[in-house]
């Protein structure tokens, strides 16, 4: 398909989407618990991932800067 065929079809199905329409959808009351669980649950995820990262970087960099890394005696 030609490129200048394609912007009015893009144009049109962009100004459908803005076209509101019932939905009809029932939201259930146990789905504020679950992305609640979603969001402590990526959080979580993150905050291991990130302190395990910090870890292993900080293992790596005590390699090239003579051992002294967090665990040498004060």
């Amino acid at each position: 398909m030609h490129p200048t065929r394609l912007y009015p079809i893009a144009f049109f199905a962009c100004f459908a989407a803005l076209i509101p329409q019932p939905a009809f959808a029932y939201i259930d009351p146990g789905l504020g618990s679950l992305i609640f669980q979603s969001a402590v649950a990526i959080f979580v995820t993150v905050a291991a991932g990130w302190a395990t990262l910090r870890m292993k970087l900080r293992h790596l960099l005590s390699r090239f800067t003579g051992g002294a890394g967090e665990n040498a005696p004060k």
